[in-house]
């Protein structure tokens, strides 16, 4: 008994100490969980046409601002769905003052000022769709790093490839007119937390350059976003560099949003000397919100030349057109639907898939 009161007593005094540190810190616990129902038709005879997933994340802020001006916290995303390997896959510290703002850490980088086609709930061509796809169905590139590093809701398949969440520091501009520039630098991009390469990666020195635009004219809202991504392959890959540009505008007025984007990866991580294997996306969308509900429509194509999609060696082409709607329940609940018919055709091969997905989802955000 006399060694339980002595510990509870230590804990005590030791939390006495050390609230004032943290007391600096204004603290917010928020997160969210997800449901959803997929319902799918695809080509391959033994497939299921049905299978629901979860998936659930809590995210603790912690924010201050010093008497000089200066803001400054930390950010930590903790991974929550059971099939999760990782605690906490996105976690940074950030400064800010009225000459930008610089974040540091797990988290994606200036590849966020990128601009493409618009979405709501699910996301539509941004959405999870594709987690119901099958695998030789699905687009992307070989390289085993942007394998398992493709998000859960695909966006590589039609934005510049990034950095993803590899651990980096990040430069924000402030707005000026409308305009708010960015660049990151990840010297590993497959490192993350406390992963410490002692020799090369199959990417190495990766920065992200984007340049963003928002503005309004007469009503009508002007979104404009580029972006550039280049890193160098190790000298023990045998894999191209890394070079990547995109392009995308958003329109808005009365609560309708139209946009899209242009994506030119390149034979960025495409093997040495290989010809013909150049990828190339574009996309378009267009949504309308009004109070608690939104629908919306895009549409994806991807170009492939002939050595370009790895699922294959005959390139081809792969598109997606999405209609989605979403609904607001109450406050914090919010329902959606989305509805995907996806079609990859292979330039000279009889292996070409063709399907549609359903995805119904109900999301508790806190």
């Amino acid at each position: 008994m006399k060694k339980v009161l002595l510990a509870t007593t230590a804990l005590i005094a030791a939390s006495a100490f050390a609230a004032p540190a943290r007391a600096d810190l204004e603290v917010t616990v928020g997160g969210f969980t997800a449901f959803q129902a997929g319902f799918f038709d695809h080509d391959t005879a033994t497939d299921s046409s049905r299978d629901f997933t979860s998936e659930a994340e809590i995210v603790v802020s912690a924010d201050a601002t010093a008497d000089n001006g200066l803001q400054y916290g930390a950010h930590v995303q903790l991974e929550g769905s059971t099939s999760d390997s990782t605690n906490s896959g996105e976690v940074y510290l950030y400064m800010a003052g009225s000459w930008g703002r610089v974040e540091m850490g797990d988290w994606y980088g200036a590849s966020e000022l990128a601009v493409f086609a618009p979405t709501v709930g699910v996301g539509q061509i941004n959405g999870s769709y594709d987690d119901f796809l099958p695998s030789t169905a699905r687009s992307g590139l070989s390289n085993a790093n942007y394998a398992t590093a493709v998000n859960d809701r695909g966006d590589h398949n039609f934005t510049a490839l990034d950095s993803d969440d590899a651990t980096k520091i990040t430069y924000y501009t402030p707005k000026f007119s409308g305009f708010q520039a960015g660049v990151s630098y990840a010297p590993e991009q497959d490192d993350s937390g406390e992963t410490v390469s002692l020799t090369e990666g199959d990417l190495k020195n990766m920065f992200e350059i984007g340049l963003k635009y928002e503005g309004e004219f007469q009503g009508v809202g002007v979104t404009v976003g580029g972006l550039y991504n280049f890193a160098d392959a190790s000298d023990l890959a045998t894999t191209e560099d890394l070079s990547a540009w995109s392009l995308g505008a958003q329109l808005s007025y009365n609560g309708f949003t139209f946009g899209g984007g242009y994506t030119d990866n390149g034979d960025s991580l495409q093997a040495e000397a290989q010809t013909s294997d150049d990828i190339t996306s574009w996309n378009v969308g267009l949504t309308y919100e009004n109070g608690p509900w939104g629908v919306g429509v895009s549409y994806l194509d991807e170009d492939y030349e002939t050595n370009g999609d790895t699922a294959g060696t005959d390139g081809g082409d792969y598109s997606a057109l999405a209609f989605g709607g979403t609904y607001k329940v109450a406050p914090g609940l919010t329902t959606g639907l989305d509805m995907a018919f996806y079609d990859r055709d292979r330039a000279g091969s009889v292996n070409d898939e063709d399907g549609w997905v359903a995805v119904v989802d109900v999301t508790a955000a806190f």
